[in-house]
């Protein structure tokens, strides 16, 4: 059974629609990691919604804005459901995999997204997850996930929106804007 991946829409007023949707394409390493759907009215099913981080939830509005059935726009939601933050594919923690059509230029290592799961109390689980790029062998943390309850699920994100290294924002898992990376 293909993986179910969550997406939210709304009108830009704060209020959204939950969609749930099983993944039919594959744009990422693994497995079917995106929703296919038709954003531009044309009758093709050559837009996405994709989970670029494989934790069941949208990250990217992947678009086909040239009609090559190939996407080549990439937005994030700004947190009111409207997909309006451009990605480029090659910026660095974007979490986009590598353009299919380009040629491998470097080997895999340098810069790119990096997760490091913290066991907190040193019991074998994981409490927290610190997700960001890596530039230099370090994490400049994006996110912070937090299992405020103990219960083996992150419910609460600290976002640094700015990339200045301070937390700017705190959302739990109730809220449209707790994504999973790249915010």
């Amino acid at each position: 059974m293909d993986p179910v991946i969550e997406y939210f829409f709304g009108p830009g007023d704060g209020s959204t629609t939950r969609w749930s949707t099983p993944a039919d394409a594959k744009f990422g390493d693994s497995g079917p990691d995106a929703v296919r759907l038709d954003f531009d009215g044309d009758g093709r099913l050559d837009d996405a919604m994709w989970d670029t981080d494989a934790d069941g939830v949208a990250d990217v509005a992947a678009l086909d804005t040239d009609d090559d059935d190939l996407p080549d726009a990439f937005y994030r939601d700004s947190g009111a459901g409207l997909w309006d933050r451009p990605v480029d594919r090659d910026e660095p923690g974007a979490g986009l995999a590598p353009d299919p059509a380009a040629e491998d230029a470097e080997s895999g290592e340098g810069d790119g997204p990096r997760v490091l799961r913290l066991d907190l109390d040193a019991d074998g689980d994981t409490e927290a997850e610190l997700v960001g790029s890596e530039k230099g062998g370090r994490i400049l943390a994006e996110c912070l996930y937090i299992d405020s309850d103990g219960d083996g699920d992150t419910d609460v994100v600290l976002v640094d929106l700015n990339g200045d290294g301070v937390a700017d924002a705190a959302y739990d898992k109730r809220d449209p804007r707790f994504t999973r990376r790249g915010r």
